[in-house]
């Protein structure tokens, strides 16, 4: 950060955003320095938008002082780095006023920081949902600049396949429409929604985003299975895939449950009734399981999106997608480090999102020594983080081959260098 007049800068800031939504005390920044690998950033400071038009003037005030670099924030739940920074933090918690259900449509329209639970449970008042949800608590910006992967994945895939718009302010002052939304994804025409999902802020803060919505299903089912000894999980997790009506399958590991001491999985079946209980029955005949019980499927359904005192006391959080033809080799790789949990959800037939938490009793070095390990592994078990912001060049390069047309998109997304201290370079 440049050496610049702070007590004007702040200032400024209190004058635009009130006293209360300018955080600048040591001890009330706090709150915003450790991520869940227990890494300190302090942040520079905290600023707290209410309304994105708050944010044109804001970027003048940025400019004036030649602030170098700002990094959004939803709720700060996020296990990758995206959340935490020791740059100027921009708070979009309280930019959630805004939500309109069109149902003749089929699409939602809110803003960024609206929590995405409260948004799940307004739509359903109307006999809406969106299919995909976050397995961490969060905001509906920060779930779709993490990647957008969660429950619902395996039948749906990731928000980016829903999205149909964001609204996104760039450094250079400017709001674009990323999408259209009258163009269903992956439509032909003017379509940007790929470069944001996932990007974890690094092209522009989101403050609003345009989702498809879909009716509440018929009928739904919860089951809680586990696999019989010696059947390999990736066998059995693909053998349930073929099922019609299971729209979500999640493995755990003394997670959700602490008495939990072996591999269970939790099934999600949605639809028609006849099909659901169709299935019900096959699952039930299946040799290479055992069911569990069903009221503990139905309450480990609900508490489904994890907050922080569902999640194990743990010194590291290790995420990764991983074919699920690795899973046996994943599971036996972090085995031999310490008995850690579980937590993984199928994203579609062939790949597995995880969740390893260490012991919170691990030594620093050993926790180094157990990170440094996978970090060689990786490759083996193809395993590759969720979302794009530890490797954004990897990824442009990967999914976007023609580089000229992207260049000529560059400037307009960092022109100024103010939303990431990491440039996007070719």
């Amino acid at each position: 950060m440049l050496s610049i007049d702070k007590d004007s800068f702040i200032t400024d800031l209190i004058d635009l955003l009130g006293p209360e939504n300018v955080v600048f005390d040591e001890i009330a920044l706090q709150k915003y320095t450790i991520d869940r690998y227990q890494r300190i950033y302090t942040p520079f400071m905290v600023i707290k938008l209410t309304d994105p038009i708050q944010l044109k003037r804001l970027n003048f005030i940025l400019r004036r002082y030649k602030i170098g670099s700002i990094n959004p924030r939803g709720f700060g739940y996020s296990i990758n780095l995206g959340a935490y920074s020791e740059d100027l933090i921009i708070d979009l918690t309280l930019v959630n006023n805004k939500m309109d259900i069109n149902i003749q449509s089929s699409i939602v329209t809110a803003q960024a920081g609206m929590d995405f639970n409260e948004l799940q449970n307004k739509l359903m008042e109307q006999g809406f949902q969106i299919p995909i949800e976050p397995i961490l608590k969060g905001t509906l910006g920060g779930f779709i600049a993490s990647g957008g992967i969660g429950y619902g994945s395996f039948r749906y895939g990731s928000i980016l396949n829903i999205l149909r718009n964001t609204a996104v302010f760039l450094s250079n002052g400017q709001i674009i429409q990323t999408g259209m939304q009258s163009v269903p994804p992956f439509s032909s025409g003017y379509n940007l929604n790929g470069l944001i999902c996932g990007s974890e802020g690094y092209f522009g803060i989101i403050i609003e985003a345009i989702l498809e919505i879909f009716p509440v299903p018929e009928d739904s089912l919860n089951l809680l299975v586990s696999p019989r000894q010696g059947v390999e999980i990736s066998e059995l997790t693909t053998t349930l895939s073929h099922f019609s009506s299971i729209s979500n399958i999640c493995i755990y590991k003394s997670i959700l449950d602490n008495n939990t001491a072996d591999v269970q999985i939790l099934l999600r079946l949605e639809g028609f009734s006849k099909t659901i209980n169709a299935d019900k029955v096959r699952i039930g005949e299946m040799e290479e399981i055992n069911l569990l019980d069903n009221d503990r499927a139905n309450i480990l359904w609900e508490n489904r999106i994890l907050d922080f005192p569902q999640i194990p006391d743990s010194s590291a959080i290790v995420e990764a997608i991983i074919p699920i033809t690795y899973l046996t080799q994943f599971f036996t790789f972090w085995e031999t480090f310490d008995s850690p949990a579980f937590f993984g959800i199928l994203t579609n037939v062939g790949t597995i999102l995880l969740y390893v938490f260490l012991p919170n009793d691990l030594s620093e070095s050993r926790r180094t020594e157990i990170l440094a390990e996978f970090i060689e592994k990786a490759k083996e078990f193809q395993a590759y983080p969720p979302t794009i912001g530890n490797s954004l060049r990897e990824f442009v390069e990967k999914c976007y081959p023609n580089l000229d047309i992207l260049k000529e998109l560059k400037p307009v997304f960092d022109k100024e260098a103010i939303l990431k201290s990491q440039e996007l370079s070719f």
